[in-house]
């Protein structure tokens, strides 16, 4: 039993221990404790239990073991050091030792003011020592442990002793407790079981009530402890409660009448057995009945002869009966005789005892019965509160592990998105850098060969000015040579005309035949030292060729095209040569000169750049690449998007009808726990309104108990009414205020969401604002496009045009050479003619021989030896017309080739402005697909959102789970009472609506959710169509830039092709040099054949007047030759005027055409910088979008902050509703009590 004592104080301390436990974690700081302590009214010892449980650790918190241990430790030192009986009054039991007991019976010690009779001082002193005696030699060490342990525990008892305080001294019982000092004890005891009726109990009975009562030995019984023992006291052989009647039986005033003093002289069985009267049935509630229903009931019991039978025991049918005489009278008869009488009388105790025996027998059921539920209902009601601890407790660490892993996810997400930025920005940059390495080696190249054609133009120039500086000298001494020929001829003339009067003419025939023998000699001379010349001339021209052939073949692989195509038409030229040749000496002459113009053109075209060929190729084929990949990995990402919608809303809709069903499930159980509640309502309505009968028949009570029953039953009913209001009001108070924090929590969230809907929807427009800017950049850059397609389209028919203009100037270099072919061939046939003459002066020598015979032939053949001078003097002039003509062809030759090396040079500049170009396209290429990844990030953290929503969904959803688990548990608890039935079927309508409307906010929220993803599927399919416009547009613009790259490689090309012509045309400069050499060395000898032949004259003048014709043949032929020599020069000027023109026209055209390419080039810039703009735009957005990306995380993270303050709320609710519900079983205790109470103390009173 101590055990048992001990364990339920126990359990009451943890109960006001988890009351005071605000977080429902099982730990109290510093502030929960005070509260514990002031509840326990502990307020003396607060410091010092404060130090021992928390120490100087402020913010600690102690559990129920150590605040026991604490408690305890606390509560012993106190009494160890003797605290004053003030201060410990509520810990140990008032003893007052001022005033002696009146009577000490062993342990015992009875009160002041009573003191027992002198027959039971006599039975105690002669009675043995009782077990009470014995223990009262029992060690004090044991005494005051059992002392500390009672009054440790009892501080706890005083809680509810205090709340139990109003109702325990309304009763006559609890009065007369008070009276004698709270608790009866001793002498108390006797007094109040006299008060009771238990006068007959002898003095062991009431020292083993006692020892049972007071286990403690402290002299003190508790008045619930004495109730439970009246009440459980009755004998278990007795098949009716005899025990329960003798106790329950009136004490008897001792006035008695004298005419019924005779019939209780004697001791009554009957009465001790069945009662104060019999027939109960029959009282109608004053004690009394009629004679007519006792004669009646017993005729229906087989007595015949009621009325005589009542008529012997004098008692008169006219009057009322009464029902205590009548049993007095019977129990006489049956004491005296056994008649009939005896028979009715018996007959009668039989049926009361039966009736008795019935009405016993049902309120026990009934009472088992009621106690059974009320053990299931506690048993059922702790179920529920230790399940919804759990789940509440599972929901919390649930919450917490979610949170967890969505903030875990979040940072590896954003260190994945990090590390990939970084990987592709170090990606990017060496790709970069590689580009950058490539291009600078290309440019390296590029200005080694610029730097080789400077030292080419530089070489050329000098060769230039050495050529104009023999030109010139070889134009003096053509000036000095026809001065002198035409000094020469005047004076032959005048030498003529002066000395070949007289002669003899066979001495004139004589010596003319000499001097043309001289001359012939002469003549062949000059031609062999004209042919060592030549030779000399071709070597060194060969020399020449070979030193340039060194110098050039590091640049012969650039040009095998070109190298094929001036190979086939040096084939073909030099076959035309070959085919023009006449003679084997001039094809010898003509083979050095056709070599080494084939090595020209083989060492003059530059080396075009295949290196960056090859990188654009290689750049476009990894565009491409790079844009299908990007293209799969578009459509990869919709297609997975997609999926996981389909699949989350799949998951959506699953979870919504479970979360149906669910709350279907859980309504019909609270449905069926509400017809369980109200027929438990009914059974106890039914137990009281029997009670109630069952008092109201209770016979023999005064008019004075009835009012005072009435007054104490009113007052017992205004208090419970008093009390139970007050918590309906208290517990309506806190469900209206949870319901409106709920409501502002919601209200609250829901504004949240909507902002954060209105921040994904402003965000959208932004986006979409975006969009349209980017698609209205790319018209733009459609229409350049197309100006710079029209201005590509111009620049081709222009290259078009320029190309027929080269063909024209190849059909022209070729027929030029075909005119130097004639002239070398005229130079042939010149040289045929000195043969000839050479021949005919050797005919001329056989001839002389027969002068005499023939001066008739010797003047003929003078006549043509003048026809032959005239035509050398026609072809020196002619000479001299053709070195005129090859030297102005030359200087604008020269003129072009320097216009033609300045354009070069000025592509060459432009050549890095073209690479930078190329790099800025890149560049763009790059910040394109940077923008690419940046939109996908951009929808991947939009479907984290998303996702984020959807979770905060989830745990709105969870909420509303919890609301409505907690509406159903108030729902629960509130429906046991019957008075609250209708407010909680109000409040679960409420709770339904709340619940519909939460349900429609989240089907709202679905369709914001589908809105979105509608609009962010929308977002990405214009993403892909201007992504994919754009890379259209790049490739077009990368296929005309690698157009006019190639327009610039055929431009360059062109710029070889005429290099090459100009080293063509130097070839033909040297050789029509080399033939105007030989002219003048053909008019030099010519000249000296002259002055030989004039001196000849001047002797043959002397001799014969036969050499004047002669001379005059000799003079016709040297003025042919200057004429032929003016004619050549003549057609050398205008053939040197027309290629001028050509090449100035086509030096006009050039520079139009790059005059054109650099404002193409100048667009270009400016549209790039443009775009460049637009990028760094767009970087900004985007920066800005991530700062807004941040901000919404930082709003989700405070939504989770919320939602963990709002758990936190609800466990403080939750707290709030269990505190309820420990009053509400405070109070259904405190009604079991009264009912108790009531069942136990009215009969009690009503004897009395």
């Amino acid at each position: 039993m101590e055990e048992a004592e001990h364990s339920r104080y126990v359990s009451q301390l943890k109960a006001e221990f988890d009351s005071c436990d605000t977080t429902a974690t099982g730990f109290l700081d510093r502030e929960e404790l005070t509260a514990l302590c002031r509840k326990l009214q502990l307020d003396a010892h607060l410091p010092l239990l404060l130090a021992t449980l928390l120490g100087e650790r402020r913010y600690s918190r102690v559990n129920f073991e150590e605040f026991k241990e604490g408690f305890v430790a606390v509560l012993s030192r106190s009494l160890d050091f003797g605290t004053s009986e003030d201060d410990s009054s509520y810990l140990e039991p008032a003893v007052p030792e001022e005033v002696k007991p009146k009577l000490v019976k062993g342990a015992k010690r009875y009160g002041r003011r009573s003191k027992p009779d002198a027959a039971l001082t006599r039975d105690s002193e002669d009675s043995p020592p009782s077990r009470a005696e014995a223990s009262d030699s029992s060690p004090t060490g044991i005494r005051k442990a059992k002392l500390r342990r009672a009054t440790s525990l009892e501080s706890v008892e005083s809680l509810k002793s205090d709340e139990e305080a109003g109702s325990q001294k309304e009763t006559s019982f609890q009065c007369k407790g008070h009276h004698q000092g709270e608790e009866p004890g001793g002498h108390a005891l006797m007094l109040v079981c006299e008060h009771l009726g238990l006068q007959h109990l002898h003095t062991e009975e009431v020292d083993v009530l006692l020892r049972k009562l007071d286990p403690d030995l402290d002299g003190r019984v508790s008045i619930r402890e004495f109730k439970k023992v009246l009440c459980g006291s009755t004998p278990i052989t007795c098949s009716t409660p005899v025990r329960q009647a003798d106790l329950r039986a009136p004490h008897k005033p001792r006035e008695v009448s004298e005419e019924h003093s005779a019939r209780s002289a004697s001791p009554s069985l009957l009465m001790a057995t069945v009662g104060q009267r019999v027939l109960s049935r029959l009282d109608d509630g004053s004690g009394c009945t009629s004679p007519e229903r006792v004669a009646a009931l017993w005729t229906e019991e087989g007595i015949g002869n009621s009325r005589d039978i009542l008529q012997t025991l004098d008692f008169p049918l006219e009057e009322r009966l009464s029902l205590a005489d009548l049993t007095l009278a019977l129990d006489n008869e049956l004491l005296v005789s056994g008649n009939g009488i005896h028979q009715a009388a018996l007959i009668s105790y039989k049926i009361e005892i039966q009736h008795l025996q019935e009405v016993a027998e049902q309120a026990c059921r009934e009472r088992d019965k009621v106690k059974a539920d009320l053990e299931r209902a506690d048993h059922r009601n702790l179920q529920l509160v230790r399940e919804v601890d759990d789940r509440h407790a599972s929901m919390e660490t649930l919450n917490q592990s979610r949170i967890r892993d969505l903030e875990q996810d979040f940072r590896d997400r954003l260190t994945a998105l990090r590390s990939e930025t970084e990987q592709e920005s170090e990606a990017l940059l060496q790709h970069i850098e590689r580009e950058r390495g490539a291009l600078q080696e290309e440019l390296q190249l590029l200005r080694a060969q610029e730097a080789e054609l400077q030292e080419e133009l530089c070489n050329a120039v000098q060769e230039n000015g050495r050529l104009e500086e023999e030109l010139n000298a070889v134009k003096m001494k053509l000036t000095e040579a026809e001065g002198s020929a035409r000094r020469l001829q005047r004076d032959l003339d005048q030498m003529l005309s002066d000395k070949f009067g007289g002669l003899d003419p066979s001495s004139v025939g004589l010596s003319h035949e000499e001097r043309l023998s001289e001359i012939i000699k002469e003549y062949e001379q000059q031609c062999r030292e004209l042919q060592d010349r030549n030779d000399e001339l071709s070597s060194e021209l060969e020399l020449l060729k070979n030193q340039r052939r060194n110098r050039k073949c590091r640049r012969r692989a650039g040009a095998a095209n070109v190298l094929s195509w001036n190979q086939q038409h040096s084939e073909s030229d030099s076959d035309s040569d070959v085919k023009h040749c006449s003679s084997p000496r001039v094809r010898k002459k003509l083979e050095p000169a056709d070599k080494a113009a084939l090595c020209s053109l083989d060492d003059s075209g530059p080396a075009v750049s295949i290196q960056t060929e090859l990188a654009l190729e290689q750049l476009k084929q990894k565009h491409e690449e790079e844009l299908q990949q990007l293209n799969i990995q578009l459509e990869t990402q919709m297609n997975y998007y997609e999926r996981s919608l389909e699949k989350m809303r799949q998951s959506m809709e699953v979870e919504r009808k479970d979360i149906s069903q669910a709350f279907k499930l859980e309504i019909s159980e609270l449905e069926e726990q509400k017809s369980q509640v109200e027929q438990q309502v009914k059974q106890l309505k039914e137990t009281v309104d029997k009670l109630q009968t069952q008092i109201q028949h209770g016979g023999g009570r005064s008019n004075e108990q009835e009012r005072r029953m009435q007054r104490e039953r009113a007052e017992l009913e205004q208090n419970f009414a008093r009390e139970i209001g007050n918590l309906v009001q208290r517990l309506s108070a806190e469900k209206d205020q949870l319901e409106a924090e709920l409501k502002l929590k919601m209200d609250q969230e829901v504004m949240l969401v909507r902002t954060q809907l209105e921040e994904v929807r402003s965000e959208n427009a932004a986006l979409q604002e975006r969009l349209g800017a980017l698609q209205q950049e790319v018209h733009k850059m459609e229409d350049e496009v197309a100006k710079k397609r029209r201005k590509l389209e111009e620049m081709e028919r222009e290259h078009e045009r320029s190309r027929e203009e080269e063909e024209r100037l190849h059909r022209e270099n070729s027929r030029y050479r075909e005119e130097v072919l004639d002239l070398s061939s005229r130079n042939l046939q010149l040289s045929t003619d000195n043969a000839e003459l050479s021949t005919r002066l050797r005919g001329d020598q056989e001839s002389v021989r027969m002068l005499h015979e023939r001066l008739a032939t010797v003047s003929k053949e003078q006549e043509e030896e003048h026809a032959t001078v005239r035509r050398l003097q026609d072809a020196a002039l002619q000479h001299e017309r053709e070195k005129l003509q090859l030297q102005a062809s030359w200087t604008q030759e020269k003129q072009l080739l320097e216009a033609e090396l300045s354009t070069s040079k000025e592509k060459l500049e432009r050549q890095p402005v073209l690479e930078a170009e190329l790099s800025a396209v890149t560049l763009k290429l790059q910040w394109v697909e940077e923008d690419k990844a940046k939109l996908l990030r951009d929808a991947d953290e939009r479907n984290t959102k998303v996702e984020k929503l959807q979770q905060s969904l989830l745990s709105l959803e969870s909420e509303a789970e919890l609301l409505r688990s907690q509406l159903a548990a108030i729902s629960q608890e509130k429906l046991s009472h019957a008075q609250d039935a209708t407010e909680l079927q109000r409040k679960l309508q409420e709770a339904q609506s709340r619940v519909e409307e939460l349900e429609a906010g989240v089907r709202k929220l679905m369709r914001e959710k589908e809105e979105l993803r509608q609009a962010l599927q929308e977002q990405e399919e214009q993403a892909s169509v201007t992504l994919q416009e754009e890379t259209c547009k790049l490739r077009v613009q990368n296929q005309e830039l690698q157009h006019q790259l190639s327009e610039l490689q055929v431009e360059n090309v062109k710029v070889h092709k005429l290099s090459e012509e100009q080293k063509e045309l130097k070839s033909r400069l040297s050789e029509a040099e080399e033939a105007r050499i030989q002219a003048q060395d053909q008019a030099v000898r010519a000249d000296a054949a002259l002055s030989v032949a004039q001196a000849q004259h001047l002797r043959q003048q002397q001799e014969d007047n036969s050499c004047r014709d002669w001379a005059e043949v000799l003079q016709a032929r040297l003025m042919e030759e200057q004429r032929s020599r003016l004619q050549l020069e003549e057609e050398l000027r205008q053939q040197e005027q027309k290629s001028s023109s050509q090449i100035s026209t086509k030096q006009d055209q050039y520079e139009k055409a790059m005059a054109a390419l650099q404002q193409r080039a100048e667009d270009v810039e400016t549209k790039l910088k443009a775009v460049r703009l637009l990028l760094q735009e767009k970087v900004e957005q985007l920066k800005e979008q991530l700062a807004r990306n941040a901000k919404s995380s930082a709003l989700l993270k405070d939504l989770y902050v919320e939602n963990s303050q709002l758990m936190k709320a609800l466990q403080v609710t939750e707290q709030r509703q269990k505190r309820a519900e420990k009053k509400n079983f405070l109070l259904e205790e405190k009604v079991g009590a009264l009912n108790k109470l009531l069942r136990d103390i009215v009969p009690a009173s009503l004897a009395t």
